[in-house]
């Protein structure tokens, strides 16, 4: 009897012991894993003198198309860390000229603007709001920011008798924005992207001649591919 109740012990023990060692992932937790994601949309880029275009009826020339790609890595269902890549060009606007020797009644000269190529490396911390609050569903909505540097580069002669711009430039910048995210249970899943970069002086290759930050606000979607573990977690 007392070898039947010692057996029946052990074996209760072991298997107590083998659930709280173990517990089935469900598809929408994150923690440990890395991610890999594309994305691509427009942006407008906002600088010195960018009012004068909109004046003109010329606001669609600070329209661009941005493509970028992430690595990151979760280190709980809740918090993370991406490197993120992007390019894009831009178009920027020089300040107002009027020629002396010009004829008054003549029509007014058009804002001078020039093109430049931009790539910045960021690194972001990413947070779930779905995790803080325990939500277990395929929608995500993400908060990320983080610091970063960005290199402009090809900048075009803007015609402006009293303006050049500085090529190259590498300047410090930051980054911010939501991320709203649906999962599917393979792994896969897409998300809109809505964000705001900031760049100090020199990265339009201008130095500034107001405000000493460059901003450019950008709508993008993209795909993201959350790599798998293994099917059981240890705790």
């Amino acid at each position: 009897m007392k070898k039947c109740i010692l057996l029946t012990a052990a074996l209760l023990l072991c298997t107590a012991s083998l659930f709280a060692q173990t517990k089935p992932l469900t598809p929408y937790e994150y923690g440990h894993r890395w991610f890999f994601s594309f994305q691509g949309g427009g942006l407008i880029f906002n600088s010195d003198n960018c009012s004068r275009l909109i004046s003109e009826g010329r606001a669609s020339e600070l329209a661009s198309v941005g493509v970028g790609l992430a690595l990151g890595y979760n280190f709980s269902d809740a918090h993370g860390i991406r490197l993120y890549g992007n390019y894009s060009r831009k178009t920027g606007v020089c300040e107002a000229y009027v020629d002396p020797d010009a004829d008054p009644k003549a029509d007014p000269i058009p804002t001078y603007t020039y093109r430049f190529s931009s790539t910045q490396f960021f690194v972001d911390y990413v947070l779930n709001f779905n995790a803080l609050a325990e939500n277990d569903n395929p929608f995500t909505a993400k908060l990320y920011a983080g610091p970063g540097i960005a290199y402009t580069f090809d900048f075009t002669d803007p015609g402006h008798p009293e303006v050049w711009v500085y090529d190259p430039n590498l300047v410090p910048c930051m980054n911010l924005g939501f991320i709203f995210e649906y999962d599917f249970k393979d792994d896969f899943g897409f998300f809109a992207d809505l964000g705001l970069s900031f760049y100090t002086e020199r990265y339009n290759g201008r130095v500034s001649m107001g405000f000493p930050v460059d901003m450019e606000t950008g709508l993008q979607v993209g795909l993201i591919y959350n790599f798998p573990l293994s099917k059981k977690r240890s705790w």
